[in-house]
């Protein structure tokens, strides 16, 4: 017995949309219509989708729990219908990169760079989300690879990915070359009584930042200034005010040249991995799998 999928629509938009009379508008069908073929799909599979409560209508525990699966459904359909009006429009391919902020600010640039010198006409989407979504993007089909950090996200994804190491990544605190901490060894302590300039709630570098004083058992420091962007703290710190936990492929250049100087805090050493993960090799387009050999040369 086939599912069937036009009553199984009906159901997602009617939810979506909270109302029959709502989704009859959006979808430009009549409501007898949406209502029959939604109680002709409960009765052939014996289920019940929804109840009246007073005048609105809301899903029954099985309907909520349908609505999860079926939104992916169609979530996956829509991917599909991208995927063909991609092949249309880009006849030579289209490379879609997904990462963290550090990916796409210090990583993929060069990686793109290089590779359009090679396919100079694929066309390149880059696209900027935290690590988490990044990975969400590529299990639903909207990137072909994700570039992030945090990598213990990577051990709950779907064993159809495959997932390469690039970068086993320090975090460093950081401070400009005139401070009083510039170049020494000192204590937790002392360091979290610096003002700090961290990246906004939910980054990676502070997530971590935070585990570290837990783990140390000290007080997390005071947010003196907070920024959505790596360039942006990098350079708060370089002008000479307050501290900053960043990572070390963001700070190693700085360091190099003068900008800024790192603290050594006593007891501490904080590492996180990049990974690159795709979908398997063996489904990739050839350009794909360029791009990845690119990443992996560093």
């Amino acid at each position: 017995m086939s599912l069937n999928l036009h009553a199984l629509m009906l159901f997602y938009n009617v939810a979506l949309a909270g109302s029959v009379t709502e989704a009859s508008k959006r979808l430009n069908i009549s409501q007898p219509a949406i209502s029959a073929q939604i109680r002709n799909f409960e009765k052939q599979y014996n289920v019940i989708l929804f109840e009246k409560k007073g005048r609105n209508l809301v899903l029954t525990s099985f309907g909520q729990k349908l609505f999860k699966p079926t939104e992916k459904l169609f979530l996956l359909e829509e991917q599909i219908e991208t995927m063909i009006e991609d092949y249309h429009k880009h006849p030579q391919g289209k490379l879609r990169l997904s990462g963290n902020y550090l990916a796409t600010s210090v990583l993929i640039p060069k990686w793109a760079s290089l590779f359009k010198q090679r396919y100079p006409k694929v066309e390149v989407e880059i696209t900027t989300v935290n690590s988490q979504v990044a990975l969400e993007r590529l299990t639903n089909y909207e990137a072909d690879i994700a570039i992030f950090g945090n990598s213990e996200i990577t051990s709950q994804n779907d064993h159809s990915l495959h997932c390469l190491e690039l970068y086993q990544d320090e975090f460093k605190f950081v401070v400009a070359p005139n401070h009083k901490y510039a170049n020494r060894q000192i204590s937790m302590e002392d360091m979290v009584k610096e003002p700090f300039i961290m990246r906004e709630e939910g980054s990676t570098t502070r997530k971590r930042l935070l585990e570290l004083c837990s783990v140390q058992d000290v007080n997390p420091p005071k947010i003196e200034l907070q920024f959505n962007g790596l360039n942006e703290t990098i350079q708060a710190v370089v002008a000479g005010y307050g501290v900053s936990f960043v990572s070390s492929l963001v700070a190693s250049p700085f360091i190099k040249r003068g900008e800024l100087a790192k603290v050594d805090v006593i007891g501490v050493r904080f590492t996180n991995k990049i990974v690159l993960c795709s979908h398997d090799k063996d489904d990739l387009e050839g350009f794909i799998r360029d791009f990845i050999s690119i990443a992996k040369k560093g």
